[in-house]
């Protein structure tokens, strides 16, 4: 058995991106619109999602409020 992936909710699926790619060197694996849900994911890792852990980046598309 093997962690197939660890789930990191973002405020900016661009920037988050940017950092795991060009910071820690890791390859954008797949991204996936869910316009009815209103939500992006991005998985991003070192290796092939088949054969190793990887991190899928979600956007969730809603306004959060933001505290002061």
């Amino acid at each position: 058995m093997r962690i197939l992936h660890s789930m990191i909710r973002v405020n900016n699926l661009e920037e988050s991106i940017k950092f795991y790619t060009e910071v820690l060197g890791m390859k954008i694996l797949r991204e996936k619109e869910y316009p009815e849900g209103k939500f992006s994911l991005a998985f991003l890792g070192y290796g092939k999602e088949a054969e190793d852990t990887v991190i899928a980046v979600s956007y969730t598309h809603l306004t959060l409020p933001t505290t002061p």
